[in-house]
């Protein structure tokens, strides 16, 4: 009976730690090993902003600016911003293998991919992926691809859907417009 309660407190135990590990990994920045990509580009931009830094940002924003008072509502839960866009002069510069590398790091459980737009206009393709554990949200990445662009941006922490497209144009994220009929 002993062995019997042993090994079922083991199972409980190896369990608890798969899902806190499954779960510091969905809230952690992705990472990014996309280096190769900056010293090819034409223009490079690199963002890492932390909960202290998004923290600091948050004090210049306007309050009784309606758009700048949703901001800083939304950043007071996240933990950090990271954003890495490469342009470049060429087409065919980054690879399927480097948008993989970002996509394989986004295969847990909880994460789904929830958009999808694929332009055959302009070769442009947006996906926004989402992390959520227990009915939150904990992380969000958005990879926009192009033939001359690649951007990755990832948002760690606590974010509400709903508020979310506020944040676009805003701390470098890239804003998710929906094209108007004519």
């Amino acid at each position: 009976m002993k062995t019997a309660r042993r090994s079922a407190l083991t199972v409980v135990r190896t369990w608890a730690l798969a899902c806190a590990i499954a779960a510091a990994l969905c809230a952690q920045q992705l990472k990014l090993n996309l280096e190769h990509l900056a010293a090819k580009a034409s223009d490079s931009v690199d963002i890492s902003l932390n909960n202290s830094m998004l923290q600091f940002a948050g004090k210049f924003l306007d309050g009784k600016d309606p758009d700048e008072a949703a901001v800083k509502k939304l950043i007071a839960g996240i933990d950090g911003i990271y954003i890495r866009n490469f342009e470049f002069k060429q087409e065919g510069v980054w690879s399927q293998a480097d948008l993989d590398q970002v996509r394989n790091q986004m295969k847990a459980p909880d994460w789904s991919r929830i958009v999808g737009i694929k332009s055959a206009e302009d070769g442009e393709n947006t996906e926004v992926h989402v992390c959520n554990q227990a009915g939150k949200v904990t992380g969000v990445v958005i990879l926009v691809s192009g033939p001359k662009a690649f951007t990755v941006a990832n948002i760690v922490g606590n974010v509400s859907l709903d508020s979310l497209a506020d944040l676009g144009g805003h701390f470098g994220l890239p804003k998710l417009e929906q094209k108007k009929k004519k």
